[in-house]
């Protein structure tokens, strides 16, 4: 009796972007963003069982299998991250696929033209600009250019703590659509990016990202009233880009429990630490 094939696995961590300049471009490659974001060690697992019935579960994923094979294939995403919340949860599950198809069929692309594949599936499908390219590298990290072969840099840093809370989901697309949004969202973003990299420290990537959420008009009231109570428990907080929800770094090391006992007053306390690895098979 013929075993049937075991599912191929990849892991790509959460991505959550605290400020970012849209670069828009006609060709995908080319398209993206500048700024910086954190990834965590929560994320989006990604089965991959060929001959599988079940499809894609999402546009993004579809498109990254269609460039990689024309089998049929199944594809079972597991998440421990919010969806539709600025964690970069669809970059996440493309980057996955990519990584776990390549290993199923034996493609032998190199984790470059990888995260390029996924990267296109992202631009194409209006739901991320710059996860993919983070979540392929970990950290947190600075996008110095945009598209699939960003220039991107590290801030130094231990693995601090990451809280956050969700207050309500934000659609990508329409405001990655909007050119108004963008015209309020592009001069933030270069200002935030010049001051960090003037002081590339997580204390000044929150502040800058606090101050570009607040500046771009795109910082709702619930994530500034939690940020304000995170800020006076002594940790420091800003809004996830693009999504209304707070997140809180423990920038000190010692004052994580009284950021949780902060945010529980605004919702369910979601915690992570900062992730080093970047997408990986599993």
């Amino acid at each position: 009796m013929t075993r049937p094939p075991e599912p191929r696995a990849a892991f790509a961590p959460a991505h959550i972007t605290g400020f970012f300049v849209i670069c828009p471009h006609e060709n995908p490659v080319m398209a993206g963003s500048l700024g910086c974001g954190i990834t965590l060690e929560a994320g989006v697992t990604t089965r991959v069982e060929i001959g599988g019935s079940d499809g894609s579960p999402c546009l993004t994923v579809g498109s990254v299998i269609s460039r990689l094979t024309r089998r049929r294939c199944s594809v079972r995403i597991t998440s421990d991250i919010p969806i539709g919340a600025g964690f970069g949860a669809s970059g996440a599950g493309a980057l996955g696929t990519a990584r776990a198809l390549n290993h199923a069929l034996s493609l032998g692309l190199t984790a470059s033209q990888l995260t390029e594949i996924a990267h296109i599936a992202e631009v194409e499908n209006r739901t991320g600009l710059g996860d993919v390219v983070a979540q392929s590298l970990g950290g947190v990290v600075i996008r110095r250019t945009p598209g699939a072969s960003a220039r991107l840099d590290r801030i130094c840093t231990d693995a601090k703590d990451v809280f956050w809370v969700v207050f309500d989901k934000m659609s990508t697309k329409e405001i990655l659509n909007d050119k108004s949004a963008a015209d309020r969202i592009n001069p933030a973003g270069i200002a935030s990016l010049r001051e960090l990299l003037k002081l590339p420290t997580v204390e000044n990537f929150m502040i800058q990202s606090r101050r570009f959420a607040a500046g771009t008009g795109l910082m709702s009231d619930a994530v500034s009233d939690a940020a304000d109570a995170v800020e006076a428990a002594g940790g420091m907080a800003s809004q996830a880009m693009l999504g209304d929800s707070v997140f809180a770094v423990d920038v000190t090391g010692g004052a994580g429990y009284a950021i949780e006992s902060a945010l529980s007053e605004f919702g369910t306390v979601g915690r992570s630490r900062i992730n080093f690895r970047g997408a990986r098979l599993i």
